[in-house]
């Protein structure tokens, strides 16, 4: 996820981590322990995991610039999907 988003933020793509339930300082310092560099959201509350049906963490949501959800992965995605997402689906 890092890599990709590195490789093509300059281009409009985005990477927002959701934390759901987690503490404020435990969440950067998994950032700063990894090198993160893209927005971390809180989801304080769980709501965001009962909206979008999450059943295990991680999930990835492949959002296309439109807005449209075109795909969404249990567990951790590989580069590859990624890269074959951003190709598919955007203008970068």
């Amino acid at each position: 996820m890092r890599a990709a988003y590195e490789t093509h933020r300059e281009h409009g793509f985005e990477v927002l981590s959701v934390s759901i339930q987690e503490n404020d300082s435990v969440v950067r310092e998994f950032a700063a322990r990894h090198g993160l560099s893209y927005r971390f959201l809180m989801d304080r509350t769980g709501q965001i995991t009962t909206t979008y049906e999450v059943t295990s963490t991680p999930t990835t949501y492949f959002i296309a610039p439109d807005g449209t959800i075109v795909d969404r992965a249990s567990g951790v995605v590989s580069r590859d999907w990624l890269e074959d997402h951003i190709a598919d689906h955007s203008a970068v």
